[in-house]
């Protein structure tokens, strides 16, 4: 509350939280302990923060009483101290926002007067479900962290920090590629709101506004402006960070083009986050992402573009994540530029890059990858295996009871191969809560299940995600993970000789594919994603041999008793050249 009422003052700048209690654990200095000032100093010298506060709180029966002492950390003078009391049932606030009016007219701001409402909500509940969605958001607890930031912009809605922060969480939910998603009506209710803030605060909110937007550039122009006032700024590092990791445009070097967003400046920057702070695990999502991407998880590449993105779809997700770049179809031509076009309906990257993990990380550009030997490639493979291993397991060292860290621990142990040590993992996940967005808890154990052999099982989940309706929405042909799920089930109700539900599949997704591709390149695309007969290092799906070739027996025998159904004909065909003894 001191922080939130001092830190609307030009004048004043505010060591935040996440930069202090590191710097306080580093030098030995306790939180509720009596200050070494001696030691202070050192924590001054780091964080740049030359008057240190403390006092203490102290609740009565039916009192509160707040006191606060600063100190001059160079001459270790007493240079304020003053107390406040309030009634147990009053709003507390009134006795931070005496405090903070004697400490910033000690500061020599004599006619200044805190009013910490006006700087952040008049409403305390409101206040209260902040801090509470910050707290969840430090731990990646993401539908957590939007519920309540929710609840804190339903009680007021001039909360400008609320809306930040919930703009910022849903960036990092793929429902965002629905262009209609309530995220972009927050990042922009927060910077119509942002006068209100103090100016670091604003330049924050502007930042998230065009990061969520795909406004690449005028988000790197805020957040560098912000490291290169304040290079521990926690907060501007883990959004540069995360513009490091998204931000597709392509820019000229003297030996071609590259992509601006550096993955290993978002490793690096992730790094210098947990340094800083190490509650914030949401750093090691970021980095066990990276390597499990250099690793060869799906799609094991990132896009590049050579323009901005064009309007109505302006999503730094969808940037990251468009169909026609999953699919592996960079260059397909644009349709119509009619705004009225459906939101999936704009042009796939100009460039694929495969990320590579040697010395560091590397993009090659997918024409290159056949030059690459297979042993080298497998190498690089296996060395970010590795690292995504280390992140996720000191993940789970920092948070055992993060769910998100459990789930992205399955990933690594499924990209090694030991499935049985996925599904362990995945069971604790969800039996935590995952707060993932992106993919069913069901959904991905339907897919262990099948690599381990166990195709009965597999469709048991599969026949309940149809049930559900878990394929039927806008994200299946967009989503990485769903798209994998959704070719899964595709075979399992194959091998099952369910072909009414094969049919529709098939259908479905090649319909979502059609409003923007040819009908021919759509089925054929429908059907070498939902079969798994692509291979090689950007595939969107692979599937085990043992399983294709029982859908290839299915096939067979389904198109011996109705043929001419051409989906069909064409995925017959496919597998019968990948298997031509069979």
């Amino acid at each position: 509350m001191l922080a939130d009422a001092l830190g609307q003052w030009r004048e004043v700048t505010v060591v935040p939280d996440e930069r202090l209690y590191p710097a306080l654990r580093r030098h030995g200095l306790q939180p509720g302990s009596v200050m070494d000032l001696a030691r202070l100093r050192r924590v001054a010298a780091e964080t740049g923060g030359w008057t240190a506060v403390t006092g203490e709180v102290v609740a009565g029966a039916d009192r509160l009483r707040v006191s606060a002492r600063a100190f001059d950390l160079v001459t270790q003078r007493l240079v304020a101290r003053t107390t406040s009391e309030v009634r147990a049932a009053h709003d507390v606030r009134g006795a931070y926002e005496h405090i903070a009016t004697a400490l910033l007219r000690a500061a020599g701001l004599e006619n200044a007067s805190a009013d910490l409402a006006t700087a952040t909500t008049h409403s305390l509940d409101a206040y209260r479900a902040y801090l509470r969605g910050v707290a969840h958001l430090n731990r990646a607890e993401y539908r957590r962290a939007r519920d309540a930031l929710v609840e804190a912009v339903r009680i007021d809605s001039t909360f400008a920090q609320a809306y930040a922060k919930l703009a910022e969480v849903s960036l990092l939910a793929f429902s965002v590629l629905d262009p209609d998603h309530p995220a972009y009506g927050y990042a922009e209710r927060a910077a119509a709101l942002s006068n209100r803030l103090p100016p670091r605060a604003a330049s924050h909110v502007r930042a998230l506004r065009n990061l969520l937007n795909a406004e690449f550039t005028a988000a790197r122009r805020e957040l560098e402006g912000l490291v290169a006032q304040d290079s521990n700024d926690v907060d501007a590092l883990e959004e540069l960070a995360s513009l490091e990791f998204l931000d597709p445009l392509l820019v000229a070097t003297p030996a071609g083009e590259r992509r601006r967003g550096s993955l290993n400046a978002a490793t690096r920057l992730s790094r210098r986050v947990l340094d800083l702070d190490p509650t914030r695990h949401g750093a090691y999502q970021g980095l066990v992402v990276i390597y499990s991407l250099a690793a060869g998880q799906p799609p094991a590449a990132v896009a590049g573009f050579r323009h901005e993105l064009p309007r109505p779809v302006r999503s730094s997700v969808r940037a990251w994540c468009s169909c026609e770049f999953e699919l592996g179809l960079a260059g397909q031509p644009p349709d119509s530029g009619s705004d009225s076009v459906p939101a999936l309906q704009f042009a796939g990257p100009d460039l694929m890059l495969v990320l590579l993990l040697r010395d560091s990380l590397e993009l090659v550009p997918l024409d290159s990858l056949p030059a690459i030997p297979a042993e080298s490639l497998a190498a690089s493979r296996a060395r970010a295996r590795a690292a995504a291993g280390v992140w996720a397991r000191r993940w789970l060292l920092a948070g055992p009871a993060e769910a998100e860290a459990h789930w992205l621990m399955a990933r690594v142990f499924e990209l090694d191969g030991a499935f049985e040590a996925a599904l362990r993992e995945l069971d604790l996940a969800g039996s935590l809560g995952v707060e993932t967005e992106a993919e069913a808890v069901a959904a991905r154990r339907m897919i262990l299940l099948g690599k381990l052999g166990r195709l009965h099982d597999a469709r048991r989940i599969a026949d309940s995600l149809w049930g559900a309706s878990y394929f039927g929405g806008p994200l299946f042909a967009t989503v990485p993970a769903m798209t994998e799920a959704y070719a899964w089930a595709t075979n399992l109700f194959a091998v099952a000789g369910d072909f009414v539900r094969v049919r529709a599949a098939l259908a479905a997704f090649s319909a979502r594919l059609t409003l923007r591709l040819e009908p021919a390149h759509a089925y054929a695309a429908a059907v070498a994603v939902l079969s798994g007969s692509e291979s090689g290092p950007v595939a969107p799906v692979l599937l085990p041999d043992g399983l294709r070739r029982a859908v290839l027996q299915a096939l067979r025998a389904e198109r011996a008793q109705s043929p001419g159904d051409p989906l069909l004909g064409a995925w017959l065909r496919t597998l019968s050249a990948a298997f031509p003894d069979r």
